[in-house]
């Protein structure tokens, strides 16, 4: 599919389920589809997406899954402990131009985090040593199966991660 996402949401939508991976979808991501309370799960990985993730997304108290890898997009992740960070299960945005400081203690508390994939960004931060110890595979239920990172000059620092450098994989040090 090509084009644009639509920007015609309003709140008596009732999707769960927004998948448009793998497409060549183009443009903003669509502020009216914020409207869409019980969205749990958005992919739009693999496009030709561009801009920021709407201020309006990170009221979204339902999402679990967020896919926005391989895309173009820019911006700051939010700073501060928004509705949008208290159900992630996943959150993948590597390979886009995300910048600023990655928002880790809205991850430190939480055991519901299963993917953090961030390499291929231009985020900076210090991933935690809790947030490591959720590496263990004996966590079984609440293990955080996949955490990637730049970890090359002033980006991300980990001493779990799968480290990127350059854009290339250097080191899995997350077992």
């Amino acid at each position: 599919m090509t084009g644009y996402l639509p920007d015609s949401w309003d709140e008596n939508n009732l999707i769960e389920d927004f998948e448009v991976e793998d497409n060549n979808f183009k443009g903003k991501l669509p502020p009216s589809l914020a409207k869409a309370r019980f969205l749990k799960d958005f992919r739009a990985s693999r496009n030709q997406l561009s801009g920021e993730i709407p201020e309006a997304y990170h009221q979204w108290e339902n999402l679990e899954e967020l896919y926005l890898d391989g895309n173009d997009m820019i911006g700051e992740l939010p700073q501060s402990a928004v509705p949008f960070y208290s159900g992630l299960q996943e959150l993948s945005i590597h390979s886009n131009g995300f910048t600023g400081r990655f928002p880790v203690e809205h991850f430190e508390g939480t055991f519901r985090i299963k993917v953090l994939s961030l390499h291929q960004n231009q985020l900076t931060g210090i991933i935690t040593p809790s947030i490591c110890a959720r590496r263990d595979s004996s966590r079984s239920f609440t293990q955080l199966v996949t955490l990637t990172a730049d970890c090359d000059g002033d980006k991300i620092k980990c001493d779990c991660c799968t480290c990127y450098e350059n854009g290339e994989l250097i080191e899995d040090t997350g077992s």
